[in-house]
């Protein structure tokens, strides 16, 4: 009998067929992580840069608007237009400036010193010091910058490192007009160190430029006044306005050049990433790649052994006894026979299990559909699937059908989510708003197709496609479905949603572009109100005057909460939410403002528990603040939560004057009858109904001196007067002060006046 080598065959074919396919999925998947890890540390690196210009430029807004405040006050205004004198009220006038300049000095601790140069007197002004300009040789800069035209700028000075904020006074008043100038310091290490949360920071390539590409902020101080003019992506970067980044080719390679230029102070911050550090973060990815390839191969090895034992095995058997039996001349004996057919009975069983696990994996492959068309949606939301052509398949696979280009997206959301009994109801709501969307935009518009998903546990998105290319048309479309969508689900769910319709966009990459400003919109529905369209027409940007008004009335309002005004409190609060909505702000945004006021109003009051209280309930506070649907219910949170705060203050000014009250009521006993030799704490605990720890306490910070300092303080003072107005006896004098025991008197008196009691009266009296 020949013997066959089918299996062996198999195995062979098999196992290079699946090694071929895993590396080359390896190679494939490496690839395209390389490039999508590219894509992800470029954009993060972008957020974050962001994130800290906007941090750096609010930090100098907050310095600048507290300098503003400051020129406002009587005591600038004496200092500035009256000339010097020795007057006791215009130098208590002094005083106070320097008292108020100390104060903000001690609570922002990124500022390092405030000066004011007065052109009527000639002086200048610290927190610490008072003197004429011209005795003080080394601050002759003030006064060229007095004279200079560029103020109100944020700048730096060769002289040191520091960065410098310049106005004039008035600071309306150009250089010629001005009768001084005042000058903020701000020690450039409190910007530097804002670097720290950037990815690659270890590096000095974090730094901050002005207009003239001068380096004003950076890791290596000896960097510092120095020109990047000489670097290749210089003028690039001079000449761009808002956020990006460029490459360039140097002679170690590619590098990432980022950067993000401010409206506010025209400055730009740059941070240069080289192709090494970021290849350093594909290490990990390739590593893992080769290990998984390796145990694949290994594993694929293993499957292929066992389905040949398994399968191909048995079947080889049976063609070896098909052969043989047909190669018989004569027949079968029965014992044969029955092995043979119980070999073949063996076989179609085997083959009969493969064509049903066939059916049962096409039946969940087919019961699978909804979650992959979830995945799909997620995928082109997110920006993971790029190619419409390599998503076409899919896409008519799971029944979801769109054009090649031209999309807007719309991220949809229920009102008065509150009013939902659990989870359940609401994406049960999702899901049927869902299902509306896409028969919609099937039953009432041709050339517009359409997918809807429930992206969160509270949103849902709408994919539209257009046939036509007219932008204006397809965004007048969307507007018109959107009305058509609102009013079926207030008529036949008896609910209402509100819209966040993003931009057109004609390439297939875009869609996850015009979902995130979707996603934007919809958080303006703070501003719009319920059942409404949002659009990009519907949110416009803020102006910095707008903003300043919203500082203002801020500290007006910790102010107002740190005198425990209740009724102007509740008037600068009504003022502060006028002027949020009319700056625009987004729900976010507002959320954090609302935190601010809250932190802010903790820290003015000074009040240790109130402070420990609102970090314990910080999570919940914000909860309840983004669960609110309407600037009118973060008014009425904001509002609950300050008068919370008022009442907890109020309550603590009664007792605080009930306790001024005791220890006041205490001392006066002690003053009439310190002359009894049994007064002690726990003898006036008693008398008083309070413990003496308590009484202690009182004592303490009442007097800022303990019970015993207190009562041989009034008993030296007795003593002094018997000494001099008396001819009594020293056992005497120590027995109507109190003192049963003379030696105690006479060590108390030495250690009080430095001179025994005989002493005192020789010298004295």
């Amino acid at each position: 009998m020949r013997k066959r080598k089918i299996s062996l065959k198999v195995q062979i074919i098999y196992i290079a067929l699946f090694v071929l396919i895993i590396m080359t999925t390896a190679v494939i998947y490496y690839v395209s992580s390389m490039r999508q890890l590219e894509k992800q540390v470029i954009s993060s690196n972008q957020n974050v840069l962001n994130q800290i210009s906007k941090r750096v430029d609010h930090t100098l807004q907050e310095i600048d608007l507290t300098m503003l405040n400051f020129l406002r006050t009587n005591d600038s205004h004496t200092f500035f237009e009256n000339s010097a004198s020795n007057d006791s009220e215009y130098l208590l006038s002094i005083s106070t400036l320097q008292d108020r300049m100390g104060s903000i000095l001690g609570s922002n601790f990124n500022m390092k010193s405030i000066l004011l140069y007065s052109k009527r007197s000639g002086k200048l002004v610290t927190a610490a010091d008072y003197y004429d300009l011209q005795d003080v040789p080394e601050k002759t800069w003030v006064k060229s910058l007095s004279e200079s035209n560029q103020t109100a700028k944020w700048t730096s000075t060769p002289l040191n490192n520091d960065v410098l904020l310049v106005r004039h006074y008035p600071f309306t008043a150009r250089a010629r007009d001005s009768t001084g100038v005042i000058i903020t310091q701000i020690n450039e290490k409190s910007i530097s160190s804002m670097f720290a949360d950037l990815q690659f920071n270890d590096s000095y390539n974090v730094f901050l430029i002005d207009r003239e590409g001068t380096i004003l902020s950076h890791k290596d101080p000896t960097l510092i006044h120095q020109t990047i003019i000489d670097k290749s992506y210089s003028s690039s970067i001079l000449s761009q306005e808002g956020a990006g980044y460029m490459t360039e080719k140097t002679s170690s390679g590619r590098q990432y050049v980022f950067y993000n230029h401010s409206g506010y102070s025209g400055w730009t911050l740059v941070y240069i990433v080289s192709q090494q550090q970021l290849s350093a973060l594909s290490e990990t990815v390739r590593n893992i790649l080769i290990g998984l390839a390796c145990f694949m191969v290994i594993l694929a090895i293993i499957v292929t052994r066992f389905v040949n034992h398994r399968w191909f095995t048995p079947m080889e058997h049976f063609v070896v006894k098909l052969e043989e039996i047909t190669t018989r001349h004569t027949s079968p004996v029965s014992n044969h026979s029955l092995s043979t057919d119980a070999s073949y009975t063996d076989l179609h069983n085997k083959i009969q299990q493969v064509f049903t696990g066939y059916s049962d994996a096409e039946r969940k492959l087919h019961e699978s559909i909804p979650a992959l068309k979830l995945q799909m949606m997620f995928d082109m939301l997110t920006g993971n699937r790029t190619k419409f052509t390599a998503a076409e398949p899919l896409l008519k696979h799971v029944g979801i059908k769109l054009f090649p280009a031209n999309y807007i997206v719309m991220t949809m959301e229920f009102d008065n989510k509150a009013v939902m009994q659990n989870v359940g109801d609401h994406n049960l709501y999702l899901y049927a708003l869902c299902n509306v969307a896409e028969e919609t935009v099937h039953d009432h518009y041709d050339g517009v197709r359409g997918a809807a998903v429930q992206m969160n546990d509270y949103q849902a998105v709408m994919i539209l496609s257009f046939a036509s290319e007219n932008t204006a048309e397809n965004a007048a479309t969307s507007l018109r479905f959107g009305e058509l969508l609102k009013s079926y689900i207030k008529d036949h769910f008896k609910r209402t949603i509100c819209i966040g319709i993003g931009t057109h966009y004609t390439d297939f990459p875009e869609i996850h572009t015009s979902y995130r400003e979707s996603a934007t919109f919809i958080s303006f529905k703070i501003l719009t109100g319920p059942n409404t369209l949002i659009t990009s027409d519907n949110v416009r940007g803020w102006n910095s005057q707008s903003l300043l008004e919203v500082f203002e009335t801020v500290d007006e309002l910790i102010e107002a909460v740190k005198q425990v005004n209740g009724s102007s409190t509740e008037l600068l609060l009504n003022e502060l939410f006028d002027r949020v909505a009319a700056c625009k702000l987004s729900k976010d945004t507002v959320v954090q403002l609302c935190l601010q006021v809250i932190l802010k109003a903790l820290r003015a009051t000074a009040n240790t528990e109130l402070h420990e209280q609102f970090q314990e309930e910080q999570d919940s506070i914000l909860f309840q603040l983004h669960n609110c649907e309407s600037l009118q219910e973060m008014h009425t949170e904001l509002g609950i939560l300050l008068t919370g705060l008022l009442r907890a203050l109020d309550k603590k000014r009664s007792n605080r004057k009930k306790t001024n009250e005791l220890i006041e009521a205490i001392l006066a006993y002690v003053h009439v009858h310190y002359a009894q030799s049994d007064l002690s704490v726990n003898y006036l605990a008693d008398l008083f109904g309070i413990s003496p720890n308590y009484l202690s306490k009182l004592f303490k910070e009442y007097t800022f001196s303990n019970f015993v300092d207190c009562l041989m303080d009034i008993r030296m003072k007795a003593a002094h007067s018997l000494l001099l107005e008396t001819t009594l006896t020293l056992n005497e004098v120590a027995w109507q002060i109190g003192y049963t025991n003379f030696s105690s008197f006479l060590r108390n008196f030495k250690k009080y006046y430095g001179m025994t009691p005989t002493a005192y009266r020789q010298v004295y009296k």
